[in-house]
């Protein structure tokens, strides 16, 4: 019985301790690998508005040459897609840190980190400018499953904020985790306050490069 207690004692001390070592370490900057290749699922949760418009499906992101290309799959065919501001393109870069207009990612990450920034965006049909105000948190570990396997990640939170018209306002908050593991967010989901619709961005398949 005393040999059963001082297992089960042991078990227990290991389990906390790997937590708490999770807990205190930091997320480095990572370093990427060619052809470091990441697949990712675009996709909403509600019947609102066009899906069209939100560029649902799968891309895949591939370091190469030094610089991250994006791709569009179709099946078994696959496009490459400019990078131009504000496009599903840039947005995708943010998911190995490599939107440089959008933060979302500092490096070395630790809990209780926090940092601000402004993107300059002109929505879809506007013919005007519209400024945002974003702030990042890093507000805790947790386990993520996603369709590439279960990661223990760095979870953060952005709240972005910014005018509409002269009198009405809008927000948005992303909630999204990054592996070290995959160098990568492996989810992401974004709700808008004056929406319906819910993106999620998952990781759903990463091959490390040589």
């Amino acid at each position: 019985m005393k040999r059963q207690v001082g297992l089960s004692t042991f078990a227990v001390a290991i389990l906390i301790s790997g937590v708490l070592s999770f807990a205190q370490e930091q997320a480095p900057a990572p370093t990427f690998k060619e052809g470091d290749t990441w697949q990712i699922n675009i996709s909403r949760k509600d019947q609102g508005a066009s899906s069209s418009a939100q560029n649902e499906g799968e891309y895949e992101l591939v370091f190469t040459q030094g610089k991250v290309k994006v791709f569009e799959i179709n099946g078994d065919q696959k496009s490459e897609v400019n990078v131009q501001p504000e496009s599903p393109a840039e947005g995708l870069l943010g998911v190995v840190g490599k939107n440089e207009r959008r933060p979302d990612l500092k490096f070395p990450l630790s809990i209780g980190q926090k940092w601000e920034y402004q993107v300059v965006v002109r929505p879809a049909g506007s013919r005007q400018d519209q400024r945002r105000s974003a702030e990042v948190s890093v507000v805790g570990h947790e386990q993520v499953t996603t369709p590439a396997g279960l990661f223990k990640a760095f979870k953060l939170i952005r709240s972005e904020s910014w005018s509409v018209g002269r009198t009405g306002s809008n927000s948005s908050t992303s909630t999204f985790y990054y592996s070290p593991e995959t160098r990568s967010i492996v989810k992401r989901v974004t709700e808008n306050a004056n929406s319906p619709a819910v993106i999620v961005n998952e990781l759903i398949k990463f091959t490390p490069g040589n």
